[in-house]
C-alpha cells in the first residue's frame, strides 16, 4: 500500500511486452469494504491468508469458493503477511494510521499459529515518528525478520527470539520502500522502492545499491515483489497501467531484461501484494484503495467491489526469458 504518494504518469514501454496469458479469479464473500492488501498461501492448511487495512484482521479464504472466515484481529491496519513454514506462525505488519495518514499512533508486528490461530503476540516499533508505517516484510532465516518503513523510508532487521528490533537502513535513505524479496547471494535482500526503483541491501552492513533500470523500462511504482530463481516478479501500480512485471537478473544481479507478465488495465483497482501457491502466483487484484477517503471511509456514492484474487501460472516464466 502507499500512503500519499503520487500516481507515476510517465509511461514507457519495457524491453519485449508479454504473450496474452490466460488468467483466472477468486471471488470472495468478504465484505465489499475489507480494503484488502497482502495475501499469503497456507499450504498447510490449503487456504488463502488476506490482511484487511481497514478492518484491523486478517481472514482465512477457502481457494474452492472463496468463502472467507476469521483467522484473527491486529492492532491497526494489517499490510504485509507471510507464513514461517518451518514454525507454522504467520507474521504480519501494522499500522495504526491517523487522519490523512499523518501523525500515526504505532506500527509494528504481530504473529499467531497457523495450526490454531492463537495469538502469539504484538510487538510495536520503538520508533515513534508520526510517519511510521511497517508496509511489508521478508523472513530471512530462523531468526530473522526484515521490514520496510515506507512512512519514514527506513528498513528494520526483528529477531524472532528476541522480539527485538535494530537498524538495517535508517529513516530517509530511502523514499517509499514497498516489497522486498530474498537476494540470489546469502545476506542480501532486494528491495521496491517506490519512487526510485530496485535496489539490493547487504544485511549485514546496511549498505545498499540500486539496480540500474535497463533503457526504455520503468521500474517505479513497485508494491509486492517476489524472487524464483533469476527472476523478480513485481507488481507496478504506480502507473497509468497496472502490470505484473517479471525482471530477469544476470549473475552479478544487472537486470538484463523487463518484461511486462500481464497488463491489467480495466481487470484490476490498484492490485497490490501476491504470493506463490504451487504453479501459481496469486495476487490481490482490486484493493481499490483510491475509493477510500483519509479516514479509511469509503467515498460517498462509491460501489465497491467483493475483493478477488487472480492467478497467474507460473508455466508461463520460461517465456518471460
Amino acid at each position: 500500500m502507499i500512503v500519499g504518494a503520487l500516481i507515476l504518469t510517465l509511461l514507457s514501454t519495457p524491453s519485449v511486452a508479454a504473450a496474452p496469458v490466460e488468467t483466472r479469479e477468486l471471488v470472495t464473500d468478504l465484505p465489499t469494504d475489507f480494503l484488502p492488501e497482502g495475501v499469503e498461501w497456507d499450504a498447510k492448511h490449503s487456504r488463502f491468508l488476506i490482511s484487511s487495512i481497514r478492518q484491523h484482521r486478517i481472514a482465512s479464504v477457502d481457494p474452492s469458493n472463496g468463502h472467507a472466515t476469521d483467522f484473527g484481529d491486529a492492532p491497526g491496519s494489517v499490510l504485509g503477511v507471510h507464513i514461517d513454514a518451518k514454525t507454522n506462525v504467520v507474521w504480519a505488519v501494522w499500522t495504526q494510521f491517523g487522519h490523512g495518514f499523518k501523525d500515526n499512533k504505532n506500527t509494528g508486528l504481530s504473529a499467531w499459529s497457523t495450526d490454531d490461530a492463537h495469538h502469539i503476540g504484538d510487538w510495536p516499533l520503538p520508533d515513534k515518528n508520526p510517519q511510521v508505517n511497517l508496509g511489508d516484510l521478508v523472513i530471512v532465516d530462523a531468526h530473522t525478520l526484515v521490514v520496510s518503513d515506507s512512512g519514514t523510508g527506513a528498513v528494520w532487521r526483528f529477531d524472532m527470539k528476541s522480539h527485538t528490533f535494530t537498524s538495517i537502513v535508517a529513516a530517509g535513505k530511502f523514499k517509499s520502500p514497498q516489497g522486498m524479496s530474498l537476494g540470489r547471494t546469502s545476506g542480501t535482500i532486494y528491495l521496491a522502492d517506490y519512487s526510485t526503483g530496485l535496489w539490493r541491501i547487504q544485511l549485514k552492513s546496511g549498505a545498499v545499491t540500486q539496480l540500474a533500470t535497463p533503457a526504455g523500462a520503468e521500474l517505479r511504482g513497485l508494491d509486492g515483489l517476489y524472487r524464483r530463481g533469476d527472476q523478480l516478479i513485481a507488481i507496478q501500480n504506480g502507473t497509468k497501467t497496472p502490470r505484473v512485471l517479471v525482471i530477469t537478473l544476470d549473475k552479478s544481479d544487472l537486470i538484463i531484461d523487463v518484461r511486462h507478465w500481464i497488463d491489467l488495465t480495466g481487470a484490476a483497482d490498484e492490485p497490490s501484494l501476491g504470493t506463490f501457491s504451487n504453479d501459481t502466483f496469486w495476487f490481490v487484484a482490486d484493493g481499490q484503495w483510491n475509493e477510500y477517503d483519509e479516514d479509511l471511509k469509503p467515498k460517498p456514492d462509491v460501489k465497491l467491489l467483493a475483493p478477488k484474487l487472480r492467478a497467474l501460472p507460473l508455466s508461463e516464466l520460461a517465456k518471460q526469458k
